[in-house]
């Protein structure tokens, strides 16, 4: 069954073929993570042409550049400050032990570098979520719930 982003089909042979790069444990797992990654592709190359970073008729070198770029410009995300990391330390204190079955945590000072990296790693992933669902609730799209697979 072809998937529309909005006036755009994808077929059936280009989710097949996108789903060598999608390993899973079941066929449809697999044709399912693939219909994704074609439905949000289509979402941003059409966002970029929108936005005037693309041209319509662009090659996926240049498409998936675009979308990068687009990325870099409408997604922002905070850094995590000293106080956001000492709070998310204390919360989760027991992953931050010495050794394992140890009680004794590591000083904040040696963790806090690693604790500032995963929450801005985790704020960009959520960051990226959210624009992807924005693009996916101002489209049209069928044959696929992109928002169920987010």
């Amino acid at each position: 069954m072809p998937i529309y982003v909005n006036a755009v089909e994808i077929d059936d042979d280009a989710v097949f073929k996108e789903m060598q790069f999608h390993p899973a444990p079941t066929r449809e797992e697999a044709r399912d993570e693939a219909a994704k990654a074609l439905v949000i592709q289509e979402l941003l190359r059409q966002q970029a042409v929108e936005k005037g970073i693309l041209e319509d008729t662009a090659d996926m070198d240049t498409v998936e550049k675009a979308a990068l770029k687009l990325m870099e410009t409408q997604v922002t995300t905070p850094e995590a400050d000293s106080v956001a990391c000492r709070r998310y330390y204390d919360q989760n204190i027991e992953r931050f032990r010495v050794a394992e079955g140890s009680k004794m945590p590591l000083p904040f000072d040696k963790v806090e570098h690693r604790i500032r990296d995963y929450l801005h790693t985790r704020s960009i992933r959520h960051g990226i979520q959210s624009y992807l669902l924005d693009l996916a609730g101002k489209a049209k799209i069928a044959g696929f719930d992109l928002s169920a697979s987010l």
